[in-house]
């Protein structure tokens, strides 16, 4: 009977995060974990974001010593966050992330249905990466190796995971062309002795900084082993006294119609947010509206080194 309700449980988790990631295992590997990303929709594997280091690695080239700390709250009172650190060495950049999801708090029983207290379902994500683009050259490399840990009750899985990228710079025409693959990894530890699989993907991006426009648009078009192909389109807009407006929109809104509102089918997968700068320290705000209803809403402090 514990065996039936631990199984009934963790399918219940999935499908509820399928609603947030599109995957059917391990979707702590493809959840959002700062405001930068819902605000874009997932959008910008070739702009620079804090959660650069599992989009496209290789744009670490392009950050500078940073810390960046953020809180998510995701419908069902799912919370993600990440604590991220950056730091330039000689002709690198490196970074050191922990992102964290928890799926809440339940209560547990036994055989016999009595209540053995409550206990909570999470996933700890644990990566280093590197980012290297030499001076004159148009291509910029970088990598990521992580290790990824979710615990569902007593039921655990470890595995390990890689991230890699590649990216051309067109100076010419204030654009980027991005390539990688993420999510690539190997299982230690499984929930049960079924065969999973990663979320495995592979993206092209690019980005276009407009000539009569403070707005760079990014397009991107990713593949998946787990679920249909995708198509994402967003953009950063500057804006006086320091300000920056993040906006996105997903093909996945095509799956999220339920065709009740028309409000609600077309802002459907789509993401806004707000960052300011102020000195060493910026800030994020963001929110992202699914077209089945709720909403995931985010904020996050980044400071200088």
């Amino acid at each position: 009977m514990k065996s039936k309700f631990i199984f009934f449980l963790y399918f219940y988790i999935v499908f509820a995060v399928q609603l947030l990631s599109a995957q059917t295992s391990y979707p702590g590997l493809n959840t959002w974990y700062h405001p930068q990303s819902i605000a874009m929709a997932g959008a910008g594997f070739s702009m620079l974001s804090v959660e650069s280091d599992i989009k496209n690695p290789a744009l670490l080239n392009e950050r500078k010593g940073s810390l960046h700390l953020a809180l998510l709250l995701y419908p069902a009172k799912i919370e993600a966050g990440i604590i991220s650190l950056s730091m330039p060495r000689s002709k690198r950049v490196y970074s050191f992330g922990l992102r964290h999801l928890n799926y809440g708090f339940f209560d547990g029983y036994d055989e016999y249905g009595n209540q053995t207290g409550p206990y909570t379902s999470g996933d700890e994500w644990l990566t280093v990466s590197v980012g290297e683009r030499r001076k004159g050259n148009r291509i910029a490399l970088g990598g990521t190796l992580g290790g990824f840990f979710s615990q569902l009750e007593s039921y655990q899985s470890v595995l390990m995971t890689l991230t890699v990228g590649a990216l051309l710079y067109i100076d010419e025409f204030d654009a980027k062309l991005g390539l990688s693959l993420g999510n690539y990894g190997f299982i230690f530890k499984r929930y049960t002795q079924t065969n999973e699989q990663l979320p495995t993907r592979l993206v092209g991006s690019f980005v276009k900084k407009l000539a009569h426009l403070p707005l760079q648009l990014s397009i991107d078009i990713g593949y998946e082993l787990t679920s249909p192909p995708w198509f994402r389109l967003g953009g950063i807009f500057q804006l006086p006294y320091r300000f920056q407006l993040r906006w996105g929109m997903s093909s996945d809104k095509y799956f999220q119609k339920t065709g009740n509102s028309l409000s609600s089918d077309y802002l459907g997968s789509s993401g806004v947010g707000l960052s300011y700068a102020y000195g060493r320290y910026s800030f994020d705000i963001s929110g992202y509206f699914f077209g089945t209803g709720g909403w995931i809403s985010g904020i996050s402090i980044s400071i200088k080194l």
